[in-house]
Order: structure tokens, then sequence, then C-alpha cells
């Protein structure tokens, strides 16, 4: 478990899978992800276009570089995953705290001589007890006093069931190429 913070959060992000494991304000310590019962996460997905393997939970994430208040972690493709998404790829996601918000940077590199399909996801699951409002480009969840806006120009963001998610999915990233997504986390 990696912990970064600033003076205003604290986040916990788990090695395997790369999950957002705790959302905590520094002036209340009450975690975002957690209720009497049950610590949820801010999941991760990382698929080839049409595949159901999500290469984020099957493939070991490496801690690359860590501060105060970032943390980044990289997957890179191995002889397995080469068989079932013949793709050569890295993908490097980034938590940085900056004052009361989160940015959650995945860039992804295409290794490859060919154009690589894929989607990428986060899962925001809900509690009962979250009120959710979305506009366009952003979802804003309240627990308790405390908002939890998710933003981004580069994922779709919408309130689906019991979880809010954000979604670039059936992409292609040409080969030899990268491409950096961004989705923030804003605590108010």
């Amino acid at each position: 478990m990696q912990i970064i913070e600033s003076s205003v959060l604290r986040i916990a992000v788990s090695e395997k899978g790369a999950k957002l494991v705790s959302l905590i304000p520094q002036n209340d310590q009450n975690d975002f992800f957690k209720d009497a019962e049950k610590q949820k996460a801010l999941n991760v997905s990382f698929e080839g276009a049409d595949q159901k393997e999500n290469w984020a939970e099957l493939l070991p994430w490496t801690i690359v570089d860590k501060g105060d208040s970032r943390v980044s972690l990289a997957l890179i493709d191995d002889a397995a995953s080469y068989k079932k998404f013949p793709f050569h790829f890295e993908v490097i996601l980034t938590y940085a705290i900056d004052g009361n918000k989160v940015d959650i940077k995945f860039y992804l590199k295409n290794n490859s001589h060919k154009d690589m399909p894929f989607s990428v996801k986060f899962t925001v699951p809900l509690f009962n007890d979250w009120s959710v409002k979305a506009n366009a480009n952003e979802v804003e969840v309240v627990k308790n006093k405390s908002k939890l806006a998710l933003s981004s120009t580069d994922f779709i963001i919408t309130k689906e069931n019991s979880e809010v998610t954000a979604v670039r999915s059936n992409s292609i990233l040409t080969s030899d190429s990268d491409e950096n997504l961004v989705l923030t986390l804003t605590l108010s």
C-alpha cells in the first residue's frame, strides 16, 4: 500500500490493480471510500477492444516513482498477455495530489508496429446514502457534507446503477505512439 498526502488530502493506493483504496480529507479524517461496514475503491480497467481480460488486474504493477504527494505505477505487457492481446504496451498510472484535487494520469504507450485497440475505465462504487448529480463531463458525489467531483475531458463520466464510471472505450492508439488521459477528483 502506498500512502501519499498533502495538507488537505491523504490517499492510499494498492499496488494490486493500482486501485485508489482510500481518500481522506485531513480536516475530518473520514475516508470517502469507507462506511461503517465496507471499504470500497476506485478501480482501474485496461482492456483491448472486444476483450474481457482486464490487464490492470491480471498483470503486476510496479512502483516507478514516489514523492510526498504523488505515486506512479507501471504496467508492461509480458509473453502471456501478448498471446491473448498481441501488442507490446506500457502504462504509467500516476496519482498526484494538488490541494483538494487528485489528478489520475493514465499514460499509455503502444510499442507495437501496428495500431492497438483499447478501452480504459475507472469505476467508483457508490454507497446507498450517497447522492449523485451529473453534469457534462462531471459527476458530483455527496457523502455527508463532503462533495467529490469526478471530471475529465478525456473520459465520458456517468452514473450507472450503483457506481460512477469514467470511460474511454473503443479507442485506437497508432503504432509507436502514446497518449495521456487525465481524470480529476476534486473534494470540497
